[in-house]
């Protein structure tokens, strides 16, 4: 009885499954609650559902006065929609891409939200002559106008060269949007009215192609496999 007692006492214990393992290590050490999602509460989704439309939308307006689809309607018109529209929510849109870290979505709604609320403030300026341009200074208006083309035209034709990566409907219209502040210098040179109202039918192309891209986004965002329309493969790798 005593070498049978001294058998079993130098036996080693069971060795634990891998289950009771796993129970006794969360037992001891709990799981971390799941962390908030980066960029603030309720961060997530494509900040472009927005950036798209609300960009469409002021380019059609702008577009249509341009041309004089209606004659009744002075560029005055259009601040409600390019400066508390366009402007403001595009400048929502680049909070939102920067809490996600999408730097260059970020960027690009940026300047474009610049850009509008500057054209608004412009064209307000001008109307109720804000900036010591006196209305009836045709040559000063113009000037004005001229260097605000050429400033932001500027600035989009440097923003052209990283967009060439985005698939090849972004910068076919960073490129309509370089023509069109082209022609409205131009215009503003050298008093040519006719050049305005081509730059105003480009900005009725660049606005159907935000539409366009839009559309893209909407039925990707409801789960669509072959969206419509295609916005084409990046121009640069």
């Amino acid at each position: 009885m005593a070498m049978t007692h001294e058998v079993h006492s130098n036996e080693s214990p069971a060795t634990p499954s891998a289950h009771e393992v796993r129970t006794m290590v969360e037992r001891e050490h709990p799981p971390a609650p799941d962390a908030p999602p980066e960029g603030g509460v309720g961060a997530g989704g494509d900040p472009l559902i927005v950036a798209l439309p609300i960009f469409a939308v002021g380019s059609l307006a702008l577009g249509v006065t341009l041309i004089g689809a209606l004659p009744a309607v002075t560029l005055g018109s259009v601040i409600p929609i390019v400066l508390l529209g366009t402007g403001l929510f595009l400048g929502v849109v680049t909070v939102w891409a920067a809490a996600l870290g999408q730097t260059m979505v970020a960027g690009i709604t940026g300047t474009f939200s610049g850009f509008w609320l500057s054209l608004g403030a412009l064209l307000l300026g001008l109307t109720h002559n804000w900036y010591g341009i006196a209305g009836t200074n045709a040559a000063a208006v113009s000037g004005t106008q001229e260097l605000f083309f050429i400033a932001w035209g500027c600035l989009f034709l440097f923003l052209l060269i990283p967009v060439l990566r985005l698939p090849a409907i972004y910068p076919a219209i960073v490129g309509l949007v370089v023509v069109a502040l082209a022609l409205g210098a131009a215009s503003a040179h050298t008093g040519n009215a006719t050049l305005l109202k081509v730059a105003g039918y480009v900005v009725l192309v660049f606005a159907f192609l935000g539409f366009c891209a839009f559309v893209n986004v909407g039925l990707t965002a409801m789960g669509a496999k072959r969206p419509l329309p295609p916005i084409g493969a990046p121009l640069m790798s």
